[in-house]
């Protein structure tokens, strides 16, 4: 026989005798609320605990401002480009890159075969370089 002792919020304690293989599923089980308990503790700790605990994410890079302008420039330019394709290529854009779907998603959704998403794909970025002059 072994005792497992459980310790309740006010302070009080209690012992309870139990068999081997009970006291043993006890154990296992503990050790497992304990590892996720972890896990998720890790998974969700905010970033305030990190400066609390002196620790600085502070983006440090520094943009120079020609590298601004270039940026700017770059999203103009791609922007520009962008207006050159017809409505149902910026909509394939859009999906690819805006709502991150996989290529085999958008088949599955327009019922094409995940090559043609990918021809069509090809075919937009022979546009885009050639609107942006690359």
């Amino acid at each position: 026989m072994q005792v497992i002792i459980y310790k309740f919020v006010d302070g009080t304690t209690n012992a309870v005798e139990v068999t081997e293989d009970i006291y043993l599923i006890h154990l296992q089980l503990t050790k497992e609320e304990i590892s996720n308990n972890r896990r998720e503790t890790r998974r969700h700790t905010s970033l305030y605990y990190f400066t609390d605990m002196g620790i600085d994410f502070e983006d440090k890079r520094t943009e120079s401002p020609l590298e601004l302008y270039i940026r700017k420039e770059n999203i103009a330019s791609v922007r520009k480009a962008m207006s050159h394709l017809t409505d149902k290529r910026r909509e394939l854009i859009r999906k690819a890159y805006f709502e991150e779907k996989s290529f085999r998603a958008i088949a599955k959704e327009k019922g094409l075969s995940k090559s043609a998403i990918s021809q069509r794909m090809k075919t937009i970025y022979k546009h885009l370089r050639k609107n942006l002059g690359a």
